[in-house]
């Protein structure tokens, strides 16, 4: 939490115009930001267009709020959590506003980061996902021909392994079967590698352990 902010910098917000069609007339929904005051106008800079400088540590602005900027177009890779403040009408519609958290996240130096410790997304929705989130995975796990939520037995084969005169070598396949049949006996996964809740509740509350062979893995 920044506690060195004031609650008026931490949040700032862009509403694109927006236009209805009411009649034979056209008219303007919601109002765009942009040049009604030099707040407003900063603000749109700061999230539209100063990527750079919205990643920084030093900017204090930690929320924005928008009608439309998650649409496509919008690209900042830093995005942590998602709050939806009205259901989303079409499965595009979701997928893009999802998407905008999907990204691997930066540090300061513009690297990317991996691991899901950095790149986890929260969303906070007004509707059930639990259909949404279903078939995306499905879809990925179709796109990558990987089982979603599935161990297999080989997966672990690519774990980088140091030996004793220090070189790396990868795990291989024959170990990796060894660490899968741990999990299973286990019951951690069961007989088609589809993980188990005892697995994720071991991961996130423990404990967890594995046979000391592959403890420093």
């Amino acid at each position: 939490m920044d506690l060195a902010a004031s609650a008026g910098d931490v949040h700032g917000g862009y509403f694109s115009i927006d236009r209805k069609k009411v009649g034979s007339k056209t008219v303007e929904t919601f109002k765009d930001t942009r040049g009604d005051t030099k707040a407003d106008d900063d603000t749109y800079s700061l999230i539209m267009r100063d990527k750079e400088k919205l990643l920084s540590l030093e900017t204090p602005l930690k929320f924005i709020f928008s009608h439309s900027a998650l649409k496509e177009g919008w690209d900042n890779p830093n995005v942590f959590q998602i709050c939806t403040l009205r259901e989303m009408g079409t499965e595009r519609e979701r997928r893009q506003t999802i998407g905008r958290g999907l990204r691997l996240c930066v540090n300061r130096d513009g690297l990317r980061l991996r691991g899901f410790d950095p790149n986890t997304l929260t969303v906070i929705a007004t509707e059930d996902y639990t259909q949404f989130a279903r078939n995306l995975q499905e879809e990925i796990a179709k796109d990558m021909g990987i089982p979603f939520m599935t161990v297999e037995p080989h997966q672990f084969a690519a774990i980088p392994v140091m030996g004793a005169d220090g070189t790396t070598t990868p795990m291989g396949v024959d170990r990796s079967k060894e660490l899968w049949d741990y999990l299973h006996s286990e019951s951690y996964v069961n007989a088609n590698g589809k993980i188990q809740d005892s697995l994720k509740k071991a991961l996130k509350n423990g404990p967890f352990t594995v046979p000391e062979a592959f403890a420093a893995h």
